[in-house]
């Protein structure tokens, strides 16, 4: 159950750290980061209505909203229209990650560039691994100081902005014996702990690696293509216990090092074995936001959320788009990307769909028009 690997190997300055001083643009510099998210609490007026509306202008989010189009990293920030945030001179910009204060950013290019952008301070970072290979995966740390990276080699943190290079660990085969990959993903608050996916064929266990001690522990297993999810919720950590399309549960869970992993609660028993979630979003309360996908095992698709008393509220179902004739066209579920309070979300379909909701003023807005071309979206605080 449990794998354990030797303790941190240090490189030194092997990284070239080069400042993109001309490659390289931003946007000016926001003011000092913002608050915690706040406690949400869901309005009377929910569920939303499903019928998305196509404006005429941009409106305005309670959140900053974040997007890749064009080879560039857009800002849409709260009460505002979207600007270019980053943009590379020499390349285009094919991913990226943002912290959820919205100044740290991290990108790749189409180039196979892998760098940094701080929008407070003006730092701007190239990252090079010893082995030069190409970059398989990135994720930023939450607070914006480390950055994980992975490659043929492994798994490898980035200390910002100096750029200071530790492998964290090499690539484990397989338990069939085949040559495995990390994808790291998401981050503890602390950054103490990182969540990642280790990619073998088509299978994409989930694991836990503790950072300080580089040892690591199997969450969920794969299966079929399936990448399974987990969310932080302040030290602990929600998971589920679907399986290969199956409907299971909802766990949240303490981590701790040396621990066995008690669980704290579980989704409610009118629920349990019925439930297909993705898409997560925890927060403070042990409150979780959620889409879910319908099993047939009787809970619809849709988004929920799920309070900290165990009710399962609808907040979304049936989202659908207006075809030139009038008629409604469902909104098949993709990928949903939440606020980090959960007021406000992006659902995203086939055929560049993409649906904007605010919760909180009972809104929903088909964005595409105003966002042909816009992928991988991710929110901030204003």
């Amino acid at each position: 159950m449990t794998s354990w690997k030797h303790p941190l190997h240090l490189l030194y300055p092997i990284v070239a750290v080069l400042l993109l001083l001309s490659a390289c643009t931003t946007a000016s510099s926001p003011e000092p980061g913002p608050e915690p998210a706040p406690d949400f609490a869901l309005p009377a007026h929910l569920p939303l209505e499903s019928n998305a509306a196509q404006p005429d202008s941009w409106p305005a989010l309670p959140d900053d909203l974040f997007f890749l189009r064009a080879g560039k990293v857009w800002h849409w920030p709260s009460g505002g229209s979207p600007e270019t945030l980053v943009q590379v001179t020499d390349s285009e910009i094919v991913d990226y990650r943002v912290t959820p204060d919205g100044v740290t950013v991290a990108y790749r290019t189409s180039a196979g560039a892998l760098g940094t952008v701080n929008r407070k301070t003006g730092d701007q970072v190239r990252i090079t691994l010893p082995n030069r290979r190409a970059y398989v995966g990135f994720s930023l740390a939450p607070d914006g100081t480390t950055m994980s990276v992975s490659d043929a080699e492994g798994l490898w943190l980035v200390t910002l902005p100096d750029g200071t290079l530790t492998q964290l660990l090499g690539n484990p085969a397989s338990e069939a014996g085949l040559t495995t990959t990390w994808l790291p993903n998401a981050w503890s608050s602390d950054g103490r702990w990182l969540l990642a996916n280790l990619a073998s064929s088509d299978n994409y266990p989930l694991y836990l690696i503790d950072v300080q001690s580089a040892r690591f522990r199997k969450v969920q297993d794969g299966c079929q293509g399936e990448v399974p999810q987990a969310a932080w919720s302040g030290d602990n950590l929600w998971v589920s216990t679907s399986e290969c399309g199956a409907a299971g549960d909802l766990a949240l869970l303490e981590i701790a090092a040396e621990s066995d992993w008690p669980v704290l609660r579980r989704s409610p028993e009118a629920y349990a074995g019925k439930l297909v979630p993705f898409g997560w979003m925890a927060l403070p309360g042990d409150r979780l936001a959620f889409a879910n996908y319908d099993a047939g095992a009787g809970v619809a698709s849709g988004l929920y959320f799920l309070e900290a008393d165990g009710t399962l509220a609808t907040l979304l179902s049936a989202a659908c788009v207006t075809a030139a004739d009038g008629s409604c066209i469902p909104v098949e579920w993709g990928l949903v990307t939440w606020a980090p309070d959960a007021r406000a979300f992006v659902l995203t379909g086939v055929e560049s769909t993409a649906v904007v909701g605010d919760l909180e003023a009972g809104a929903l807005w088909d964005m595409r028009a105003l966002l042909q071309g816009a992928t991988n979206f991710q929110w901030g605080m204003p």
